[in-house]
């Protein structure tokens, strides 16, 4: 907290209208993409000039790495010159090239740097970017520093970059510390939720794992059904084996729904194909229920096949109603039409009808 108090809070609350006397000369900046020949051994370094050019250039990862031990790379007059770039894109991605290098000393020196900034974008990001990189050396002191900005100005933003650059190494230490936080349940819940869709980007079974042991079942937005999303962007087949392997709750149903939504728009065929070799119960039913809506937006008549296929009843008459939803608030007639020619039992068209024609929405 020494560090704190030294490198002056006060000053970045209490300094204002000072003008940024730096010019906008830099040739070229450099940004970083994964490497598709090498994958995370090495990375290619695009240089990017103001026209739009870009030359890539096959870098190390090692010299990107971050470490405190590595000196003499960080400029101060880089950051300076990144953050008074006009072009939003331009000016992020040259502060994270200028800080990628700086070790903890030189982090909080650019801290005293940007806490001098007369309040505006440029002060915003170059502390976003700074706070990042400091919590990914340290963590708790990243974090108490934007704590007590929260304190005293209410501003979260920068205590949300500190503990997404904490949980880039420590998830677990960055979510534990933002649950003794005080903050609101809905602010914590939405910093929490951001966190572990990171943590799910990098280590989705590490993630998993502390969602699974961590689930609101009574909730439809758990933190499952955050891992479920994000998860299913990169492998959605592994998504929807978790998600449906979990014990039934509200937030089980959510994340089995987000995997097939996402893999449906993704792959339509996988995502069937899917669906349908999986056994008859609660997570299938699930699944074919969400498929039935998204088909049906385009196609009722082939939503309503897959709500046939639904075994539990009271479910197979949500899927129905999901089907034709859409084409219903457009043409009702239309809608119940497609429904009387569809093979459903009478007694579960009437069910459908009944809900579509109720004043709630189609799913409760």
């Amino acid at each position: 907290m020494a560090d704190l108090n030294r490198f002056g809070l006060g000053t970045l609350l209490a300094v204002t209208g000072i003008s940024l006397g730096l010019g906008v000369g830099v040739g070229r900046l450099t940004t970083y993409v994964p490497s598709a020949v090498d994958g995370a051994k090495s990375r290619i370094r695009k240089s990017v000039d103001l026209g739009g050019n870009e030359t890539p250039m096959l870098r190390n990862s090692s010299a990107n790495s971050g470490s405190m031990a590595t000196t003499g790379a960080f400029s101060e007059e880089k950051l300076q010159q990144a953050s008074a770039l006009l072009n939003p894109r331009l000016r992020e991605h040259g502060m994270e090239e200028a800080l990628a290098h700086a070790n903890l000393d030189e982090v909080k020196s650019a801290l005293r740097w940007a806490e001098s900034l007369p309040d505006g974008p440029i002060k915003k990001a170059a502390l976003a970017d700074i706070l990042q990189r400091w919590a990914e050396m340290d963590g708790a002191g990243a974090t108490n520093y934007a704590t007590q900005l929260y304190e005293a100005t209410g501003n979260a933003g920068p205590l949300r970059e500190a503990l997404q650059g904490w949980a880039q190494s420590d998830p677990n230490g960055a979510l534990e510390r933002l649950q003794s936080l005080g903050l609101t349940d809905g602010l914590k819940a939405d910093i929490r939720s951001d966190l572990v869709a990171q943590w799910t980007e990098q280590n989705p079974q590490g993630a998993a794992a502390y969602a699974a042991s961590n689930r609101d079942t009574g909730s439809w937005m758990g933190l499952v059904s955050t891992v479920a999303d994000q998860w299913s962007k990169e492998d959605p087949k592994m998504a929807a084996s978790w998600a449906g392997s979990l014990p039934a709750g509200l937030d089980q149903i959510h994340a089995v729904n987000a995997v097939i939504s996402n893999w449906y728009q993704a792959n339509p065929n996988e995502a069937a194909a899917y669906v349908s070799s999986q056994a008859p119960g609660a997570s299938r039913d699930t699944m074919a229920l969400t498929l039935a809506r998204q088909i049906g937006q385009e196609d009722p008549a082939a939503g309503l096949k897959w709500a046939g296929t639904v075994g539990d009843p009271k479910t197979q008459e949500k899927a129905a109603a999901g089907a034709l939803s859409d084409v219903y608030r457009k043409n009702p007639e239309g809608a119940l039409q497609t429904l009387a020619n569809s093979s459903l039992p009478k007694a579960m068209r009437d069910s459908v009808t009944a809900r579509l024609q109720s004043p709630g929405p189609w799913w409760r």
